[in-house]
């Protein structure tokens, strides 16, 4: 549990690595890239606040019959069948040097809608899929998500308000490359299963890059206030940035 500080905040946003531009919006946007079994993506995670790497993680589509399963796991030595054999020598720094480790998966039902989450700092299945980008892509576009979640270990239905909003059509360099990119966020009220917390508030930033299928960089933090306690200012979740790696 970490005390929000306007310099620690201001510090985690000099350690970001992407750099970014405004970028005009393109004539015919490509619709976003269906999945398919070959799909892969590579991330690097990141700690917001101090910066330092957490781990790399292989995202990978392993079904498509009616729903959209994503697994995931930490950084091996190779990608799979239909992946790359080995990571280039660029991936050098990046590379996790523990033992592959399979993570909790990613249920999309329909494509393009999350109702298995696994990014949160526990797995959340929502009652109603929310959207995993914008429907219209393009700046201003709005969705508001009115649903409740709970999570792998807990049956009650919570309440979860998100507002998602399109921002604008940018240039986003990342180590995978650079990309036209539409940046988004989310706004994020609900109700914690702690229920010492109240006020629960998230925040996300994410770049979709519709060639890709998927974000290249995403950002997500939090914030809550603790029952009875003597501190007035709220407590922060993690901040984690992820950006890819490589995909395919």
């Amino acid at each position: 549990m970490t005390r929000w500080s306007r310099r620690t905040f201001l510090l985690s946003g000099l350690a970001l690595t992407a750099a970014r531009s405004q970028a005009q919006a393109p004539a015919n946007v490509a619709p976003v890239r269906r999945p398919n079994i070959a799909q892969w993506w590579r991330y690097v995670r990141r700690d917001g606040f101090h910066g330092g790497l957490d781990v790399t993680q292989i995202e990978r589509i392993a079904a498509t019959n009616g729903i959209v399963k994503v697994d995931r796991q930490n950084e091996a030595e190779a990608v799979g069948e239909g992946g790359a054999s080995a990571p280039p020598d660029w991936l050098e720094p990046y590379r996790d040097r523990r033992t592959a480790e399979f993570l909790p998966y990613e249920i999309q039902e329909p494509w393009g809608s999350v109702r298995i989450d696994p990014h949160w700092d526990a797995v959340q299945v929502y009652e109603v899929p929310i959207p995993l980008w914008p429907r219209e892509l393009r700046p201003g576009a709005r969705e508001w998500i009115n649903t409740r979640y709970h999570t792998a270990s807990e049956s009650t239905w919570l309440a979860w308000q998100q507002t998602m909003t399109a921002r604008n059509w940018e240039r986003i360099r990342v180590p995978a490359g650079e990309f036209t990119a539409l940046r988004y966020t989310n706004e994020i009220v609900f109700t914690s299963t702690d229920f010492s917390r109240y006020q629960c508030l998230r925040n996300e930033t994410l770049w979709l890059a519709p060639e890709v299928g998927r974000w290249v960089a995403r950002e997500s933090r939090g914030t809550y206030y603790v029952n009875d306690s003597a501190i007035a200012q709220p407590f922060n979740e993690d901040f984690w940035r992820w950006e890819l790696l490589d995909w395919a």
